[in-house]
């Protein structure tokens, strides 16, 4: 009770509270009570979110805690070793990852400035990559499978003209194109006012390869148009080059005439 001067003392006596004259209070639910031991307050853990380290998890039973991200994108804050660190997230919420190796922390996936991820074939350690359905060695049941093109999507476009008037008899003339790219052979048209041999070669300067042969029979000219499809490829290494080897096979001189069609990709 109050004496009208000071408020009353809720104590374990009429002094005033202090550390050794505390207010005692019970804590309860109104069926169960709070509990102390030895000076420390009983909690009962398994009403709480918290689990054991490397303990079972049970899928509808045990609780979680939704994660939260730091958004951080300016400038990253590094933590020290054995520090504890928040998670960082773009500001759009997006999480941020970085995949490594599987013993290694150091060996890290490099993303390029393009968004990509850089591989690098030179450390596969196959003498070549293998490109087909599976891992398997290229045969007719596990083929590669390509396109075949007789066109380009960029180059020039060549009709390379050539003629030389009185051929002898039995003599040649060589039609001689070099290529400046790689060059697609398409086509080769041969013209001539008498008989004709005709020899088509391609390749490099020191030894084309012969790739077809044709006659003009008619003893007042004739015109013949080669095509090949697909186009003949002739790099441009060690110089390529066309050949259009004309005989006459006429008993008098000929003129002759031919032009080489293809694509000249630089």
């Amino acid at each position: 009770m109050s004496d009208g001067a000071f408020p009353s003392l809720v104590s374990k006596d009429r002094e005033v509270n202090a550390v050794t004259n505390p207010i005692f209070v019970e804590l309860s639910d109104g069926s169960s009570s709070v509990s102390i031991t030895g000076g420390s307050l009983d909690v009962n853990v398994t009403n709480t979110f918290a689990i054991a380290d490397d303990s079972a998890f049970t899928v509808a039973t045990t609780q979680v805690i939704p994660s939260g991200y730091f958004a951080d994108e300016t400038a990253p804050d590094s933590v020290d070793e054995g520090d504890i660190g928040a998670a960082r997230m773009t500001l759009d919420r997006k999480q941020l990852f970085v995949l490594v190796d599987a013993t290694t922390d150091s060996q890290r996936l490099e993303i390029t400035a393009s968004g990509n991820a850089s591989v690098n074939i030179s450390e596969q350690t196959l003498t070549a990559v293998k490109v087909s359905k599976d891992s398997s060695a290229n045969s007719e049941a596990n083929p590669i499978y390509v396109y075949t093109v007789n066109t380009v999507t960029s180059g020039n476009e060549v009709h390379d003209y050539d003629t030389a008037a009185d051929v002898a008899s039995d003599a040649t003339d060589t039609h001689v194109y070099t290529v400046s790219g790689t060059f697609l052979l398409k086509s080769v048209i041969v013209s001539g006012s008498g008989n004709i041999k005709f020899e088509i070669q391609t390749g490099p300067t020191a030894t084309p390869a012969t790739v077809a042969v044709g006659f003009l029979t008619g003893r007042q000219g004739d015109t013949k148009q080669i095509f090949f499809e697909p186009s003949v490829e002739v790099p441009v290494t060690g110089t390529g080059i066309v050949n259009v080897i004309r005989t006459n096979r006429q008993g008098s001189a000929t003129d002759v005439y031919s032009t080489i069609i293809g694509n000249d990709v630089v």
